[in-house]
């Protein structure tokens, strides 16, 4: 092998193992995230995340491929799954606490309701929906390598960076 297709396979197996350990951070009991990395010799942006999900428990082979997020350079790719990464453990802490705040403030009022029993009534929501503006918000801060392509492979609209 040449230089180069020696560079293009080290870069490959060095950002797919940094991509698969991000998308095992996206993946819960319901759903599997896996990111492959693809390089596309010829195309002017060579450099491919593809995102997919399956459902779990997984019982067939069905598997939906969601997205191919396209980048110019090997670099811009790295860039883009750290900050996912990054972005992925800033947001489970911004769940986690305000988590933790709504089960506080539910705990205050039972204790201080009626004979300190829970009546179910005024205590706060679990609706992580609250908590959509802040994540996309953060999200915004830290993921700032966009892609200059983005196919939405569902829909097959095509997003320019």
């Amino acid at each position: 092998m040449t230089d180069t297709k020696n560079e293009i396979v080290q870069f490959l197996q060095t950002l797919q193992a940094a991509a698969t350990l991000c998308a095992n951070t996206f993946s819960t009991s319901h759903l599997k995230v896996e990111y492959r990395v693809a390089f596309s010799a010829g195309a002017p942006l060579p450099w491919r995340l593809l995102e997919i999900h399956y459902r779990l428990p997984r019982d067939d082979k069905r598997y939906v491929l969601r997205r191919m997020h396209c980048f110019g350079t090997p670099e811009r790719l790295r860039s883009s799954i750290h900050e996912r990464a990054k972005w992925r453990a800033c947001d489970q802490e911004l769940v986690a606490s305000y988590l933790v705040r709504v089960q506080g403030a539910s705990r205050e009022l039972a204790d201080s309701g009626p004979n300190s029993r829970r009546s179910g009534r005024g205590q706060p929501s679990l609706d992580l929906r609250e908590l959509r503006p802040a994540r996309l918000e953060l999200r915004a801060q830290i993921c700032t390598t966009r892609p200059e392509m983005v196919v939405d492979l569902l829909s097959g609209r095509v997003a320019h960076g």
